[in-house]
């Protein structure tokens, strides 16, 4: 299918961009999503129909969005900012600002512990000052990069069963790093260094197997996956996967269905990335993804953002 060209948000500029979305995890009922930009945090009440720019920071470029798992009751949200990461705990109504040692980070990546609600957990990756850790809902932020010995962390993501294994692992330009103690000290994987860089990162459990995988979208050698926590890997889909990979989504509601973006397309998987096909083809360079449901927000360098129906 290709796109129509329709930008429920519009970017004037040729340099601004959706880096990423987030959404609600009570969507379905409410609507309500983000997109992180080069020109600011926007959001969305009617699932991506309108957009309104949310007042965050005199520095508006917006790398990073994530929602508490328990949003619809803390609405507890966080956007990364040149410098600092911004809380919010109205939805992005009001706006608070935790503060980093100069020079400023550059923030690619946040991981929000699936047990928010109890502990109060996130993970932030940045471009030169490795990984930065809160244990108190984003108020203070400490740098863990024991064992880190590449701080150009690119993605991050942690284990779907964090609360019993407190998993993580961070994709950077030489390769993949595990933690397995919350962040506080990191190795490197098994990756193999000339598939590096490390551009997503996506961990799933099989529902039928209960056995856990991790994925990992490169540069030049398409989708890697690993069944070992990242010391053995596989190449998945070599023929119709061949390009970078720049951002993967894990749908498991109703079984697992995975989404992949290249810099022109969103492509699916319903056989746990054995095979894929192309969803939607893209005129320009596409920049973030997020699968709703029956809808899928795209961006588009310098267009904009598109709301697509899924079919």
């Amino acid at each position: 299918m290709e796109s129509d060209g329709t930008y429920t948000l519009r970017l004037t500029s040729a340099d601004d961009a959706p880096f990423a979305f987030a959404a609600s995890p009570a969507f379905a009922r409410d609507g309500l999503c983000y997109a992180a930009c080069g020109s600011g945090l926007y959001r969305s009440a009617d699932g991506g129909a309108a957009w309104d720019l949310l007042p965050t920071s005199p520095e508006p470029v917006t790398t990073a969005v994530a929602l508490s798992p328990a949003f619809s009751d803390d609405r507890s949200l966080f956007a990364a900012v040149k410098g600092g990461v911004l809380r919010s705990a109205d939805g992005g109504d009001t706006w608070f600002t935790a503060g980093f040692p100069a020079p400023p980070p550059v923030f690619s990546s946040l991981a929000v512990s699936p047990d928010f609600e109890r502990d109060g957990f996130l993970l932030a990756g940045t471009l030169e000052d490795g990984v930065f850790s809160s244990s108190d809902r984003g108020r203070s932020w400490q740098p863990w990069n024991f064992g880190l010995f590449d701080l150009n962390v690119l993605c991050l993501a942690l284990s779907p069963a964090w609360m019993e294994d407190e998993t993580a692992f961070a994709g950077t330009e030489t390769g993949l790093y595990r933690s397995t103690n919350g962040g506080r000290a990191w190795r490197h994987t098994g990756f193999p260094a000339e598939l590096a860089p490390a551009l997503c990162i996506a961990c799933l459990v099989d529902e039928r197997s209960r056995s856990a995988r991790l994925l990992v979208g490169t540069e030049s050698n398409g989708l890697m996956a690993s069944c070992d926590q990242g010391e053995t890997w596989e190449r998945l889909a070599a023929d119709n996967l061949s390009e970078a990979v720049n951002q993967l989504h894990v749908d498991a509601n109703g079984g697992v269905t995975l989404y992949a973006m290249t810099s022109d397309a969103v492509m699916r998987s319903d056989d746990g990335g054995l095979s894929w096909s192309d969803l939607i083809r893209v005129e320009g360079v596409a920049t973030a993804m997020l699968p709703l449901g029956d809808i899928l927000l795209l961006g588009v360098q310098g267009k904009g953002l598109m709301r697509l129906p899924l079919e």
